[in-house]
């Protein structure tokens, strides 16, 4: 979400008649909506099924993050690693296909794991973590997808062609 203003900070200067409307959702949901074309532009975490998108995957932003409060001794860890978070409560997110990109990560570790809550939403994650119940594992970044193979207004494909020109 904190790459979606850069690039779409041009929009209303160049398209003052274009109204962006945000919607906040799991990706189950999100996909849905642009399956039944409520949703023109839907920004997930990898991994997702790209059947049916065209896409733009963002650079550089596949990688793991750890959430924390600010005084939590791992806060003063320049990395994080799986070892650290052994024993410790985690928050997995929901989704099976991410739980399965952990399970990879940590291995054989995986069933050894102290799994406090799943989430489908990484900002009540956050306030799990802030409040000392656990510390939340996620996928930094986001690509964005839209639809294929169908027409998109003029205003969707002007801020398509913004996304693009904000990944050249």
């Amino acid at each position: 979400m904190t790459l979606l203003p850069d690039s779409s900070k041009r929009t209303p200067g160049k398209y003052p008649m274009v109204q962006i409307a945000l919607h906040t959702a799991t990706a189950d949901i999100v996909s849905e909506m642009m399956n039944k074309g409520l949703v023109d532009i839907g920004m997930f975490l990898e991994p997702i099924d790209t059947e049916g998108f065209d896409y733009v995957r963002i650079k550089n932003s596949d990688h793991w993050v750890v959430g924390m409060r600010p005084d939590d001794p791992l806060a003063e860890k320049e990395y994080i690693t799986k070892e650290d978070l052994l024993g410790k409560p985690l928050i997995l997110p929901e989704r099976v296909n991410i739980q399965s990109e952990l399970a990879n990560w940590f291995g054989k570790d995986f069933k050894k794991l102290n799994i406090a809550f799943t989430s489908n939403l990484g900002t009540n994650a956050g306030v799990m973590a802030m409040n000392g119940l656990g510390y939340p594992i996620s996928i930094e970044g986001a690509p964005k997808y839209w639809r294929r193979h169908i027409p998109h207004s003029r205003a969707v494909n002007k801020f398509i062609d913004e996304i693009n020109a904000f990944q050249a």
